[in-house]
């Protein structure tokens, strides 16, 4: 896992990197333009900007503009010729070192308030366009002519004339984005570790390309206030271990599966088929009258039992998965509660998310830890909102203390937030971007692969009440094998149908060959 920090702890660590370290704040901005030139590099010669095109830092008065200014002399020093330098405003302290160099060296450096149809031009001239206009500092939207510099930065880009590599993060991102924001649409961002976490906020994420990391700037045992962690396919193995060898199918978890109904008989069973391919010894899919028999012709090694909440025994389950496909009737909201009280450990998706929300608001509380496991839509419905905008993480994190519950914010990059008993919220991130992944029943699969992990977790401690701890745990294992399953499904077939997850996700788990 890798440590994703907020803005204002990015602004923290670089004040108290150059004090801890004694150093004067030019030669860290040095240390790290350097750095941002080696990266740069390659995919400078690979467009050919500085020699058949242009390569252009366009660059704002704070540091990221200082960065720019700076990597620009170290690419002349590499001996490209073709470069330029537009200043958006007067620039700072340190940024007007760099700029006065560039000068220096006899290469062009441009206003854009005073010379902005020459510097319009060398916009649409650039082959590649390091974007420097600003950085964390940033507290609200890009406006006058920062703004009418990423338009025209955009445009090119979008033209296909220019690529855009951005540093740190693109012009305009931070921690408090609105939609409506101007922001560059980079092609690559040089991201100095620790990496900014609102990189992988959903709404901002396409506009970063490839995020690549710049080590070495701060110290890599830099104590850091830390915003959320970056899940790595390296981390499945320690959050989900292989099943001991004297294991048997009452050992490896039970799931008791709670979904369907007629017109949703496919989320049933696609989520109670993940459930054993998640390693879980064994499902049962509690099917109503008019599914039963669809359900018992169509699923062969879950068991199909006839929906009974009168005579259902939870000691013989470790775990619960509720809602897909289920309905929302009130019927289905006392079902859900009768379940709930039952104190198994349980997975609400779907219909049963709303659900819970309306017990939620009747004063009900669940015993036992939950996952909920929404899209961005059903997530709006439990806040009463329409779209998810503004500080993400604050929001999910808010949102998970309120319901005491780990949630599961399902997008192209996925959010995972969970309570700790001292009040503060645990959060992870996993970078999905794997459009394969968006398709009918995907999420059907992975309520299935959180639930059987879930019930793994409990059969690893028989007698021991599970608590929030292992239920993120079993979240987290669950979103990687997912999105692992995702892309060997995409590579191996292109596009594809929810049922090749459930195969792929077994490998992913070390469960399958």
């Amino acid at each position: 896992m890798k440590s994703l920090v907020s803005c204002a702890e990015a602004l923290r660590l670089d004040s108290a990197t150059s004090s801890i370290a004694d150093l004067q704040p030019i030669l860290l901005m040095e240390d790290a333009s350097l750095l941002l030139w080696q990266a740069l590099a390659p995919l400078a010669a690979k467009l050919g900007a500085g020699s058949s095109s242009l390569l252009l830092a366009v660059c704002g008065p704070g540091g990221n503009g200082g960065d720019a200014l700076a990597a620009l002399r170290h690419a002349r020093f590499s001996g490209l010729r073709r470069v330029a330098a537009i200043l958006a405003k007067a620039p700072g302290e340190l940024a007007s070192i760099h700029a006065a160099s560039l000068r220096a060296l006899g290469l062009p450096v441009l206003d854009w308030t005073s010379e902005r149809g020459a510097c319009e031009a060398l916009i649409a001239e650039a082959g590649l366009i390091i974007d420097g206009l600003a950085g964390t500092g940033l507290s609200g939207p890009l406006h006058g002519p920062q703004a009418s510099i990423v338009a025209a930065m955009n445009a090119t880009a979008e033209s296909g004339r220019a690529r855009i590599a951005s540093i740190d993060l693109p012009s305009g991102l931070s921690d408090h984005n609105e939609p409506a924001w101007p922001i560059v649409r980079a092609s690559w961002t040089l991201s100095v570790e620790p990496r900014k976490a609102c990189l992988y906020l959903p709404p901002a994420r396409e506009a970063c390309g490839l995020i690549i990391g710049i080590e070495g700037v701060f110290p890599s045992d830099a104590d850091i206030a830390e915003e959320a962690s970056l899940l790595e396919a390296g981390d499945l193995r320690a959050l989900s271990p292989l099943p001991p060898g004297s294991s048997y199918k009452g050992t490896r978890g039970r799931v008791a599966v709670f979904a369907g109904s007629v017109g949703a008989s496919g989320a049933a069973l696609l989520c109670s088929r993940a459930c054993l391919a998640s390693g879980a010894g064994l499902a049962a899919l509690y099917a109503s009258p008019e599914t039963y028999q669809s359900a018992s012709a169509s699923l062969a090694s879950v068991m199909v039992k006839h929906e009974d909440f009168a005579h259902f025994e939870p000691e013989r389950w470790d775990s619960l998965l509720v809602g897909p496909g289920w309905g929302r009737t009130e019927a289905r909201r006392g079902e859900l509660a009768s379940l709930l009280e039952t104190g198994l450990p349980a997975v609400l998706d779907a219909d049963a998310i709303h659900l819970y929300r309306e017990l939620y608001d009747s004063g009900f509380r669940a015993r036992s830890p939950i996952i909920l496991t929404p899209h961005p839509g059903e997530f709006a419905a439990l806040r009463d909102e329409r779209a998810l905008v503004g500080a993400w993480p604050r929001i999910l994190a808010d949102t998970a203390q309120k319901f005491q519950a780990v949630i599961v914010l399902k997008s192209h990059v996925t959010w995972i937030a969970s309570p700790k008993v001292d009040s503060s919220v645990e959060l992870a991130v996993w970078e999905g971007l794997d459009p394969g992944l968006a398709t009918a029943g995907s999420g059907d699969v992975l309520a299935g692969l959180v639930a059987g992990l879930l019930g793994r977790e409990a059969a690893r401690a028989p007698g021991r009440a599970l608590g929030l701890a292992d239920a993120y745990r079993a979240a987290r294992a669950a979103v990687i094998a997912h999105g692992l399953a995702g892309r060997a499904a995409r590579a191996s077939m292109g596009w594809f149908e929810a049922e090749a997850l459930i195969g792929e996700a077994g490998k992913a788990l070390g469960l399958q060959a």
